[in-house]
């Protein structure tokens, strides 16, 4: 899928399979780790962004991008090239 003449893919939920407290997030078929950038469509553009974990919440919800406490990571369209 192209966005803006760029390939993107969406960043999914884990593998249900995966039992972990706090699941890793996936992105094109892998495992996203705490702290992995990615450059996402947000509503002022592309933008860099870091994923990080919460230890107070668990399942998906304990990731989060830190400086946009509003924007949900799941879902969100990512350049395919990684930074």
């Amino acid at each position: 899928m192209k966005l803006n003449g760029y390939s993107v893919a969406q960043i999914q939920l884990p593998e249900p399979q995966d039992t972990d407290p706090r699941p890793r997030l996936m992105f094109q078929g892998w495992g996203i780790h705490a702290g992995d950038g990615f450059t996402a469509w947000l509503p002022e553009g592309w933008t860099d962004i870091s994923l990080e974990v919460s230890w107070e919440k668990t399942g998906a919800a304990a990731w989060y991008i830190p400086g946009y406490p509003e924007i949900c990571p799941v879902g969100l369209f990512c350049r395919t090239e990684r930074r």
